[in-house]
């Protein structure tokens, strides 16, 4: 029994013995645990305090971009033609969405007036568009749709409702191939901006002033710091500083003249430039057909950009700085002046005309088959006779040609502030053996002695040589904005003033006189004078062939073209219309730029 008691008690000395060491162990597990978490916290306060600040200030303010309001455009009399809007629009965050289809499909539903075929786009779109890039569906929201999408916003994961500033071209379609128009910034247009420049915006200027002028219509953004909570949702407003607008741009054309041009070639295929001689403005610039530029503000459609690619007439093709025709006959009142200034030929000096040119048993034909008989260099310009360039031109060379047409800006670029000017093509014997590695023929003489062969020339090209010759051969140099100094000091030399003043006389008659090729047109303008010469230029080789315009398709018909400038004693304005295969310069081109200058003169002066 003693034993027993015994036993108990040493049983009870171990258990209690046992417990204590657990105990102390447990806490000694405790203690060691509490050691780390302070030496944690410890870390994280005393060493990283600054550090881990700074990350939790990040979490809870955030920095946005403030996109500038971009520079607007006007004509030269305040007219705008290109705006910024207040619209409402929806953006599409693709990492934010889960289910693009059923997403789209709920659009729809709750925005009827989008188009089916838009949102069908829209979608691919965004299937392909980087899943951290936002992109805007084009559609501008009304008040009542944007209020709709507003309430049901907690549907839409990653669409957000912006309202912001739309480039809006107000005179819609008009002077496009200027004015150019805005698209969204792609991979190759971040090659060559400043990416810090368009923090906030998604559009740069792609053709025309939009992209000339685009360093003076792009501001500067401005930034806002806001506080949000851990939803994200803005608490307040820390600190803004606003974004400085773009510069407002005031251009050289008159929007009234452009338009008048504009209807005048309704239907038709073609270009026109009107400049004013005395400083090189540009008061109307036409190429016909245009297209409405605010297609591509947020992205035009695939249709509606195959239709333009695909469209026979080509109307995203500026005509009227990039189109290279065959200046024809209205290079002969230049070649003519040439000629008298360097002696191949003087005022009194006749040819006898019988409607043909033989050289080397070959026949070059004048465009009146039984010719004009006895013909001086006045009536060579004034009923534009052929075979009176054929003639002059062997004893010229093609190097003297183009010597003399050269300072009057054919076969170069004028230098306007318009982007993908053309060259042109002012043919002589070392640009062929540069070109082809062929020397020159002197049938190619004869040929480009009325514009035709290698010639080519731009309608902006024609218009400046008619405001040197209206300059009597001061140098302009043709812009499209206004307000910056364009002077140009360079004068073409004059050995004679009376060659220079001949030479007009013989355009004015062109116009004034029955014999005149533009008189049926030019007999009604009263009150001045205007100076004009027409051209007709083929657009394929008839060899010895007849030109029978009615077996011919329509589009291999003459090209019809004329310069002219006005009033003759004080030029207001200078001009060059081509209307492609029209046929004769006196039938179309004529009468379509003496009405608009009349009009300018008369109406708009």
């Amino acid at each position: 029994m003693n034993n027993l008691t015994f036993d108990e008690t040493q049983s009870r000395i171990r258990q209690k013995a046992m417990f204590t060491n657990r105990l102390l162990f447990a806490g000694l597990i405790v203690f060691a645990v509490f050691c780390l978490f302070m030496a944690r916290m410890a870390y994280l306060q005393w060493f990283n305090h600054e550090e881990y600040l700074g990350l939790s200030e990040g979490n809870r303010i955030s920095v946005e971009p403030l996109a500038p309001e971009r520079g607007k455009i006007y004509d030269r009399n305040g007219v705008i033609l290109v705006d910024n809007q207040p619209v409402y629009s929806l953006s599409f965050m693709r990492e934010s969405i889960y289910d693009i289809d059923y997403t789209i499909n709920a659009i729809q539903e709750l925005l009827p007036s989008i188009r089916p075929e838009t949102l069908a786009q829209f979608k691919t779109r965004l299937k392909r568009t980087p899943r951290h890039r936002a992109i805007i569906l084009p559609y501008t929201l009304d008040e009542s749709e944007a209020a709709r999408f507003a309430v049901n916003s907690y549907r839409f994961s990653g669409i957000a409702l912006n309202a912001r500033l739309k480039r809006v071209y107000t005179q819609n379609k008009s002077a496009v191939h200027l004015l150019g128009y805005v698209g969204r910034i792609s991979q190759q247009d971040n090659l060559s901006i400043d990416r810090s420049r368009y923090r906030g915006t998604d559009i740069v200027g792609k053709t025309g002033i939009e992209h000339f002028y685009e360093d003076k219509l792009q501001g500067y953004p401005g930034l806002q710091r806001i506080e949000t909570n851990a939803q994200g949702r803005t608490i307040r407003s820390l600190e803004t500083i606003p974004p400085t607008s773009g510069e407002n741009l005031t251009l050289t054309i008159d929007i009234r003249l452009q338009k008048y041009l504009e209807n005048l070639f309704e239907g038709r295929r073609g270009a026109a430039v009107a400049i004013d001689p005395e400083n090189g403005e540009i008061l109307a610039f036409v190429s016909s057909p245009m297209y409405n530029p605010n297609l591509f503000v947020d992205g035009i459609s695939h249709t509606n950009y195959n239709s333009l690619l695909h469209d026979r007439n080509k109307p995203l093709i500026n005509r009227a700085s990039r189109g290279q025709y065959p200046p024809g006959s209205t290079t002969k009142p230049f070649i003519g002046l040439g000629a008298l200034e360097q002696g191949f030929t003087t005022m009194s000096e006749s040819i006898f005309d019988p409607g043909y040119f033989e050289y080397q048993n070959r026949r070059y034909r004048n465009w009146r088959r039984d010719g004009h008989g006895w013909a001086d260099l006045k009536r060579s310009i004034v009923e534009s006779v052929d075979t009176y360039y054929y003639k002059l031109s062997l004893d010229m060379g093609i190097d003297s040609i183009h010597d003399i047409l050269a300072p009057f800006g054919f076969g170069s670029q004028t230098g306007v502030d318009i982007p993908g000017e053309a060259n042109g093509i002012l043919p002589s014997q070392a640009w062929k053996m540069a070109t082809y590695g062929k020397a020159w023929f002197r049938g190619e003489t004869i040929i480009s002695s009325i514009g035709q062969g290698f010639n080519l020339a731009t309608p902006l090209q024609l218009a400046k040589a008619a405001s040197i010759l209206a300059n009597r051969g001061r140098i302009i140099n043709p812009h499209a904005l206004k307000g910056q100094s364009h002077e140009s000091p360079e004068q073409i030399p004059i050995k004679n003033r009376e060659h220079w003043e001949y030479i007009i006389d013989a355009m004015t008659d062109a116009v004034h006189t029955p014999r005149g090729t533009a008189w049926s047109s030019g007999r009604h303008i009263t009150g001045y004078k205007i100076a004009g010469k027409t051209g007709t230029a083929q657009v394929f080789s008839l060899n010895d062939g007849e030109y029978n315009e009615e077996e011919l398709d329509k589009r291999l018909h003459d090209h019809s073209l004329f310069i002219g400038f006005g009033p003759v004693t004080r030029p207001k304005i200078a001009i060059s219309v081509i209307v492609e295969n029209a046929g004769g310069g006196s039938r179309v081109a004529a009468p379509l730029a003496l009405q608009a200058m009349n009009h300018y003169i008369k109406e708009l002066q």
